[in-house]
């Protein structure tokens, strides 16, 4: 597509602080008769993004979790966008430090077998024993979050999530004026808006829960018995 100009000043307008969406300024009908002005291969993208971002609770539990954060790895280099890629990285980093939370407080885990997505990984793994695996100085929401996880406030922790990826995807939609990247954040941003409404935050973060376990579900003392009979991923 040529020119964005014409969807992106049809798209409604969304408010700056989530809280404040109330309702949705358009149904999914309506967004999917506006986004027919995509090229096919702009739609691909777009529909690449929301898998990617919105998450369903289950996955493919035949893809072993290495396999799989590999995947969602290669799915985000075929962006050709890297603020796009910022982004949507962003929630799945996000995804894989809740995760190290969660993992690290069962018991008889080993550390070596967690699967995480992106840059942290390997430093959450060198730093297992620290508080907030020592990020706290380079991820600047992660202290607060682990706060609201140790406390199990799960209602505040799900909104303070949503309300920093909102944040972020309204920088960049700022940032690019009648781009592919305008109407691929809006459309998250409205993804954001629709789970939130239809449903509670504690809700949505038994359905993020439900992933992260996926994503985790072989490792620990499950795949060290495992191991035992069979070479994992051989």
């Amino acid at each position: 597509m040529a020119d964005y100009y014409t969807l992106v000043v049809a798209l409604p307008w969304l408010q700056e602080q989530m809280e404040k969406c109330t309702q949705l300024p358009l149904s999914r009908i309506a967004l999917e008769k506006r986004l027919t002005l995509l090229s096919d291969a702009d739609r691909q993208l777009l529909n690449l993004a929301e898998q990617l971002y919105h998450l369903p609770s289950k996955g493919d539990s035949t893809l072993p979790d290495r396999d799989r954060v590999m995947q969602w790895q290669r799915q985000l280099d075929s962006f050709p966008s890297e603020a796009l890629r910022a982004s949507i990285g962003l929630r799945l980093e996000m995804q894989t430090l809740l995760a190290a939370f969660r993992y690290r407080r069962r018991p008889e885990t080993s550390v070596e077998h967690f699967q995480g997505f992106g840059r942290w990984t390997p430093w959450i793994r060198r730093h297992w024993q620290e508080p907030f695996f020592g990020l706290e100085t380079q991820v600047d929401y992660l202290e607060e979050l682990g706060l609201l996880f140790e406390q199990g406030r799960t209602g505040d922790l799900q909104t303070r999530m949503d309300d920093y990826l909102w944040q972020n995807l309204l920088a960049t939609e700022r940032s690019h004026h009648f781009t592919l990247e305008t109407v691929i954040c809006f459309v998250l941003r409205w993804g954001l808006a629709e789970k939130r409404l239809s449903g509670d935050a504690d809700a949505a973060l038994t359905a993020f829960e439900g992933l992260s376990d996926e994503l985790m579900h072989s490792s620990g003392i499950q795949q060290q018995l495992a191991n035992m009979f069979e070479e994992f991923n051989a």
